[in-house]
């Protein structure tokens, strides 16, 4: 049988058994399906950011793929589980906002009602939404309501945050801001350095920030050859201004 691709995106780390985890779910329920790791390193607790790096990645995702989101700090709580039909993509994970600028796009979101007999409370991403994604792929129901956008956590948030959402392994900061919404004529600041727009690494000098829109299509603070990270003094969490 042919199954649909599984794509796995969380706050988990790569540290411990919790990725091997869902995995395990999926090759005993779907042998032979394709598994994606698409990121791991998510920063944890911060739903809101880890939904717009999610967002900018899901053009890749193939359609018919199933994407199972799992940024959770009210994990065993009351907060409802959702799917989401996006673009002829499925989506599962919690509703506290992780799928929250994809919820004006949704063609259909689905409060879900089903849950298996057996389930931790605090591993919800192996024992309810993995469970519900591999129904999905074999053809099951999974028990559910529709409901409304507004009715979803984050729905009145804004489609861009001007914030630093992600540090990768070069220093690079990357924003919640997408790039179509700025101009190159404008200035990211931070502290006493006003960063100007540079198509690419390579346009500007060895140890000079810039700004540039990244390959998600996010707004991205660089440094040639250097971390911007340390330059700059930013962490997760962190604003920054946009100057136009």
């Amino acid at each position: 049988m042919s199954w649909p691709p599984f794509i796995l995106f969380t706050d988990y780390g790569l540290e411990g058994p919790y990725v091997g985890h869902l995995h395990l779910q999926i090759a005993a329920a779907c042998p032979g399906a394709d598994v994606i790791d698409l990121q791991h390193d998510v920063p944890p607790f911060r739903p809101q950011g880890g939904g717009l790096l999610l967002a900018s990645q899901l053009p890749w995702v193939p359609e018919g793929g199933i994407v199972i989101g799992v940024v959770d700090p009210g994990v065993g709580t009351q907060r409802r589980g959702l799917i989401l039909h996006w673009c002829g993509r499925r989506l599962i994970g919690p509703d506290n906002g992780l799928f929250a600028p994809l919820l004006q796009e949704a063609e259909r979101i689905v409060a879900i009602d089903w849950m298996p007999t057996e389930i931790s409370a605090t591993f919800h991403g192996r024992d309810w939404f993995v469970p519900a994604a591999l129904r999905l792929a074999q053809g099951l129901a999974v028990a559910g309501h529709v409901i409304s956008a507004k009715s979803c956590i984050g729905h009145e948030w804004p489609q861009d945050l001007d914030e630093v959402v992600y540090v990768d392994r070069f220093g690079n900061l990357i924003t919640g801001r997408r790039g179509a919404t700025l101009s190159t004529e404008a200035e990211i600041v931070v502290g006493i350095h006003r960063l100007r727009w540079a198509r690419t690494f390579g346009e500007r000098p060895v140890g000079a920030p810039f700004w540039h829109v990244n390959a998600l299509g996010l707004v991205e603070l660089s440094v040639n050859q250097g971390s911007a990270a340390e330059l700059l003094g930013l962490k997760v969490g962190d604003p920054v201004r946009v100057s136009e």
